[in-house]
């Protein structure tokens, strides 16, 4: 019996343990930053005029998608996004921030790909400045407490199972 108990803690700590962290973020092709740094708060307009700021969303889990309309990556990777968007729903946020476009075009962009996902208009590219966009298909991992836990620039199927994980882990995360 005492082996039981034994053999339950362990396999909790392996679970829950900092390494099984780094393979979450690995296995989901997201890098996993040593030390989280603050995630530059910003305040934009979506598309319908509405304005979201990340410091009222702190307390949820963030995916912040930097993507441009004529990035063919962007376009290749937007459906999964928003298919991820539509089956995690509680706790996490999900937005895109438009680094370039009018309205006219995003709006477009918007129903080509069926979008649900809020988009925000970057207009003068102060946040893709503060974030430090290198591209046009960055992505950012921001966790309950407004720090940058996780990036990836590249092309994402966001539907895989390990994305999935990586996201309810993030969600599991206490404040």
């Amino acid at each position: 019996m005492p082996y039981r108990f034994f053999f339950l803690l362990l396999a909790a700590s392996l679970i829950w343990s900092p390494q099984n962290a780094t393979a979450q973020f690995f296995e989901a092709g997201v890098q996993k930053l040593e030390k989280p740094v603050a995630a530059p708060d910003f305040t934009l307009k979506d598309l319908g005029g509405r304005k979201i700021s990340l410091k009222e969303l702190r307390g949820k889990v963030v995916v912040l998608n930097f993507f441009s309309v004529w990035c063919s990556l962007c376009e290749k990777q937007a459906a999964s996004f928003d298919k991820l968007n539509e089956e995690i729903k509680k706790g996490v946020i999900f937005l895109h921030v438009a680094v370039e476009g009018r309205k006219k075009e995003l709006l477009e962009y918007k129903d080509k790909f069926k979008i649900s996902v809020p988009i925000l208009i970057d207009e003068h590219g102060f946040v893709a400045r503060a974030y430090r966009i290198r591209g046009h298909h960055e992505t950012f991992f921001i966790d309950r407490e407004g720090k940058i836990v996780g990036k990836t620039f590249a092309e994402k199927d966001w539907t895989t199972p390990a994305m999935r994980r990586l996201i309810n882990y993030l969600l599991t995360q206490k404040e």
